[in-house]
């Protein structure tokens, strides 16, 4: 028992970490879509900022675009943003199998048997069903452990952040008609038990000339 706690700790220690990514299209930006290159006018889009959080490897965030944001032909980031349904439900199975494999480790109680004779009587221990820790408190018990395990089989609050990205980007840009070289900041910070996701866009723009 010991020794599990202690591999578990140890894991946990050096689980935390932090990543920076820089993600660019490096392809040839074809604008054409039969159409003379003269015939757009590009321009470079405000930039975009988007924040996700993630406990648990569940996501906190309450309020979010239901609408996803899809580019196509954009060459960058276009992940489906996570739900929180199987997280939770992850959550709850690891902490059940965490919690039982605890109470186990924990042993059984002892159980008195007394027999009574017509001489005397005879008493004697035997190991019974009822363990010593009890799945009440096991489960609690298991909770940090299944929260770190949980924390790193979820990437949340990275795919939550670009999917809230790609959304602002058409929300506050819906007169541009090609979207082009998008380049993303990625900061991905995942802890021991929670995880935060910075994601910063900046993309370039085409609108078709009109006569009008």
């Amino acid at each position: 028992m010991k020794k599990i706690i202690l591999l578990s700790l140890f894991a946990i220690v050096l689980s935390s970490c932090r990543s920076q990514v820089g993600v660019s299209n490096g392809a040839y930006s074809d604008i054409s879509l039969n159409r003379d290159s003269k015939e757009y006018t590009v321009t470079r889009l405000k930039e975009i900022n988007s924040e996700s959080n993630a406990i648990f490897g569940i996501p906190t965030d309450k309020s979010m675009s239901k609408k996803q944001g899809l580019v196509v032909r954009f060459n960058g980031i276009n992940l489906t943003a996570s739900k929180r349904f199987w997280p939770i439900v992850s959550m709850v199975g690891l902490t059940f199998v965490t919690g039982k494999m605890i109470s186990s480790a924990g042993g059984y109680k002892q159980e008195t048997i007394r027999e009574d004779y017509g001489f005397g009587s005879y008493e004697y221990t035997i190991e019974s069903d009822k363990p010593k820790i009890g799945m009440g408190l096991a489960s609690l018990i298991a909770i940090p452990i299944s929260g770190f395990i949980n924390n790193q089989l979820w990437d949340g609050s990275l795919s939550r952040a670009a999917w809230e990205a790609n959304s602002k980007l058409l929300k506050d840009n819906d007169d541009i008609d090609v979207f082009l070289n998008p380049k993303y900041d990625i900061d991905v910070k995942k802890g021991i038990w929670t995880q935060n996701a910075k994601l910063k866009l900046r993309a370039m723009g085409a609108k078709i000339k009109t006569d009008n």
